[in-house]
């Protein structure tokens, strides 16, 4: 049973890798698709069970067999269908599925345009990978926390950042590694991230920048560009420590980051690991491809961020050019070590930390599947004697 659960997971992931993909081809070819999302979380409670979503994907299935639509099954339950225009089945699909729903679960049928909600589908994709969406909500309130930015806010947002200091919106944990037989945990590297509702307090309080993604990523650049001004000082470079730094692609494609490099001695760069995120892998891994060399050619060495075990199977780190992976702790995770995390241990220990390590059971089960490297509120107050 255990391995027709960790199948059906890699399924659901290769599903969404392939719709991620898809949906990056759309764009840059202009190739207008139609797509239609059904969409698990937004069905009432009772239809959500398995018999009910059989009939559901029958429905589906019927209006769509004789069309030549892509069908993605994502990990979350979620079914997206695209088609080339026109796309009448799409149309019957939609009138099947909303025959066989209630008034109150109609929103979870939902129809989209590519490329021009390529933002959308992408964040969907994320979303069931559980990790966090590329896009906020559908529409923004009129008034409140999430109504839409003005430009004199906006340029406020971006002055306040420049001004602010940025150690309250990093948060910096310890890497360390931990031994079985015992002992103090020994501090390897310190991760250093900026915190997106700290930086979202100090630039813009009372607002919500969840519901304006592009602003949020162009001052989480910002912010990230001024963490490796600061780092590359005089001051910060004699108190030097490892760090590991996860970065947009745009930020280590940027100015200030060549800068950051060349400030740099030759033997600290390979005290930098810099993290990827998985959605950044998925969304473009063309630049993913063309970074990684480019980066292990400057000294640096490149980590998969915030990964599962199924991401670590669709995005294997050899491939990528990846030197280790941020493994993020779930009391979810299997009692047999998953095969991806298994063979990178294999080739070396110190190739998986165990991030967002809280209770005791997460060190256990790092202990049992070979890990040595830890990372997590628990860890830090086992540094510091807590």
């Amino acid at each position: 049973m255990t391995a027709l659960r960790d199948a059906a997971a890699r399924a659901g992931t290769r599903a969404a890798l392939d719709l991620a993909t898809l949906v990056r081809e759309s764009v840059a070819a202009d190739a207008a698709r139609e797509v239609l999302h059904l969409r698990l979380a937004a069905l009432a409670p009772a239809l959500r069970r398995p018999h009910h979503r059989r009939l559901l994907r029958d429905a589906l299935d019927s209006a769509l067999a004789a069309t030549r639509a892509n069908i993605f099954d994502l990990p979350n339950g979620d079914v997206v269908a695209v088609a080339r225009l026109p796309a009448p089945a799409l149309e019957e699909a939609q009138a099947a599925l909303l025959r066989s729903l209630d008034a109150a679960s109609a929103g979870a049928v939902r129809r989209m345009r590519l490329p021009e909600e390529a933002a959308r589908l992408l964040s969907a994709a994320a979303e069931s990978l559980g990790m966090e969406p590329v896009e906020a909500a559908e529409t923004a309130p009129v008034d409140g926390p999430g109504a839409p930015f003005g430009s004199a806010e906006l340029a406020a947002a971006e002055r306040a950042l420049a001004a602010a200091d940025l150690e309250p919106v990093t948060l910096a944990q310890s890497v360390c590694r931990l031994d079985p037989e015992g002992g103090a945990p020994e501090p390897v590297w310190e991760d250093r991230r900026i915190s997106w509702p700290a930086l979202n307090a100090v630039v813009l309080p009372g607002r919500d920048l969840d519901a304006a993604p592009g602003l949020l990523r162009r001052l989480g650049r910002m912010a990230e560009g001024r963490m490796l001004i600061e780092m590359a000082r005089p001051a910060a470079q004699l108190a030097w420590r490892p760090v590991g730094l996860p970065l947009a692609p745009a930020t280590l494609d940027g100015g200030i980051f060549a800068r950051f490099a060349e400030a740099l001695p030759a033997g600290r760069r390979a005290e930098v690991i810099i993290g990827l995120r998985p959605f950044d892998v998925l969304a473009d891994p063309r630049a993913m491809r063309r970074l990684s060399p480019m980066l292990h050619q400057r000294g640096f060495r490149l980590a998969l961020d915030d990964a599962t075990p199924a991401l670590i199977a669709l995005l294997p780190p050899e491939r990528l050019g990846l030197d280790l992976v941020r493994l993020r702790w779930s009391p979810d995770l299997p009692s047999a070590i998953p095969e991806p995390v298994r063979r990178l241990l294999q080739a070396a220990s110190d190739r998986v930390v165990l991030a967002g390590v809280d209770r005791p059971a997460a060190i256990a089960w790092g202990w049992e599947a070979g890990i040595r490297l830890f990372q997590g509120p628990l860890v830090e107050r086992r540094r510091r004697g807590v």
